[in-house]
């Protein structure tokens, strides 16, 4: 079972990817621009995608007791990250700050779900207790 959370960070991440890419198709007077902008959130969005499922296959194979494999896949899913951000900033006709931008989205989706998840939290039992409602 993914915990709601993840969920909302990985939906948050789309999100911001596609107001990024609309934002640079707008203001930015370079193709490369847009394009660092869309390869870079794309990339981070696959990666999150990736990394949700490996986590979620783990944990469930922690829980039940069973010996699993999806921690030995996080090794290969790095190295074909690195390889696909060396390919991208080496090969690409992209402009790197606007690739750094889109592949750091994925830093404002977790502060976003942390912050929405901290004012959103019902309150504790002894919360509830002091306040004449326990």
């Amino acid at each position: 079972m993914t915990s709601p959370s993840i969920h909302r960070i990985e939906r948050i991440n789309y999100a911001l990817a596609m107001v990024a890419v609309i934002v640079g198709l707008i203001v930015a007077p370079y193709r490369s621009v847009v394009l660092g902008l869309m390869i870079g959130s794309g990339l981070t969005c696959l990666n999150f995608y990736v990394l949700r499922r490996l986590v979620v296959k783990w944990t469930e194979q922690a829980a039940s007791g069973r010996p699993g494999n999806a921690q030995m896949l996080m090794l290969p899913k790095m190295v074909g990250l690195m390889g696909a951000v060396a390919f991208a900033v080496l090969v690409l006709p992209i402009d790197v700050i606007a690739f750094v931008i889109g592949y750091s989205i994925f830093i404002l989706s977790i502060v976003i779900e942390t912050a929405y998840s901290a004012l959103a939290a019902p309150p504790s039992n002894s919360e509830s207790e002091q306040n004449g409602h326990g």
